[in-house]
């Protein structure tokens, strides 16, 4: 099962559409943990339309705290083998769900990205066209392919430790995942000094 760990904060315009996209996956192994930071608009009043799904359940914090905060929180609460952490502002494709999960299967990886767009105008604005395959460590740090939020997935037992994550290799679905509505949000940081980076590469 995938626990898919939904954190906004004053995101009542594009909340909706986030869970919509979740419902509507073509996977049905799924659970989904919203972690409403504080929120100050009207995010709670559109969540709760979604709750009367059993797999939907909504934690809503008094006071606003780190987004890394707010995921561990969510974490905390889902009991699933995979998990994606995903902004209120993201859109997954109906089947983002299957495509990832089927790629960590089929490579024997810790954990799965695809492809993913971000919104300019309305329209999506492809970031990859990689084939499908298996991404390193190595190749993340270079450039290959950026680990963004809403369109990867991880094994539970590195979800704790996003330090790891630029340190594992990844498997790559060509299926487009994710539409990311907000600005670019990379999970893997890429901000080593230069002779560090290189020292990586050679590893």
């Amino acid at each position: 099962m995938i626990s898919v760990i939904v954190t906004l904060h004053n995101r009542e315009k594009s909340i909706i559409s986030a869970l919509q996209s979740i419902v509507a996956q073509t996977a049905q192994q799924w659970e989904c943990v919203i972690v409403d930071n504080a929120s100050t608009d009207a995010s709670e009043f559109q969540v709760n339309a979604y709750l009367i799904d059993r797999r939907m359940h909504y934690i809503r914090l008094k006071e606003q705290v780190s987004l890394q905060e707010a995921r561990k929180i969510g974490l905390d609460a889902t009991t699933g083998e995979w998990v994606m952490f995903m902004d209120g502002a993201d859109y997954l494709d109906s089947n983002a769900l299957q495509a990832l999960y089927l790629i960590v299967k089929k490579y024997g990886t810790l954990a799965g990205i695809g492809h993913f767009a971000i919104e300019r105008n309305g329209e999506p604005k492809h970031c990859c066209y990689l084939p499908e395959g298996k991404l390193t460590a190595r190749q993340i740090i270079k450039g290959k392919h950026k680990v963004v939020t809403g369109n990867s997935i991880f094994a539970r037992s590195i979800a704790y430790s996003p330090e790891s994550w630029s340190t594992i290799n990844y498997a790559l679905t060509d299926h487009l995942v994710a539409i990311n509505g907000e600005i670019e949000q990379p999970l893997v940081k890429q901000n080593l000094p230069f002779w560090k980076k290189i020292i990586r590469l050679f590893k």
